[in-house]
């Protein structure tokens, strides 16, 4: 029997796929149960024991997939699940920074006094303008 393809979830083929899975993994439990040799559950079955034995192998293999699948995810915590835990703070309380002073210039016979955060492109045409004057 030919390895099946993986369709994608939500397809009829996927839905297909699921169905004989499960129909194998029924017959499988009936053939546990029953205690008999594979050949003869086989015989009484009216099916093949090679394709008996192959759905016994693809089964395995696929719930072994899925295990490492599961281990492999992250797992989600419930928010009941959730510890909450509390980190220390300590506060400390800072002294405050002198304010940057101001800078003063001359220009034109003018004092101009420019505090932090001008913008020094108002100032290139201040200092042009009163320059400019007599």
């Amino acid at each position: 029997m030919a390895p099946e393809t993986d369709p994608k979830a939500g397809t009829p083929a996927a839905e297909v796929k699921a169905q004989r899975e499960a129909h194998w993994r029924e017959v499988l439990e009936r053939w546990k149960a029953s205690g008999l040799p594979k050949t003869q559950f086989a015989r009484q079955e009216g099916i093949s024991p090679d394709v008996l034995g192959w759905w016994n192998a693809q089964i395995r293999k696929r719930d072994r997939v899925r295990r490492r699948v599961s281990r492999a995810a992250p797992r989600r915590r419930s928010a009941t699940s959730r510890r909450t835990s509390f980190v220390p703070v300590r506060v400390v309380e800072s002294t405050p920074q002198p304010a940057p002073a101001a800078i003063e210039m001359l220009a034109g016979g003018r004092t101009i006094r420019i505090r932090p955060g001008f913008d020094a492109e108002t100032l290139r045409r201040l200092v042009a303008v009163l320059e400019d004057r007599p």
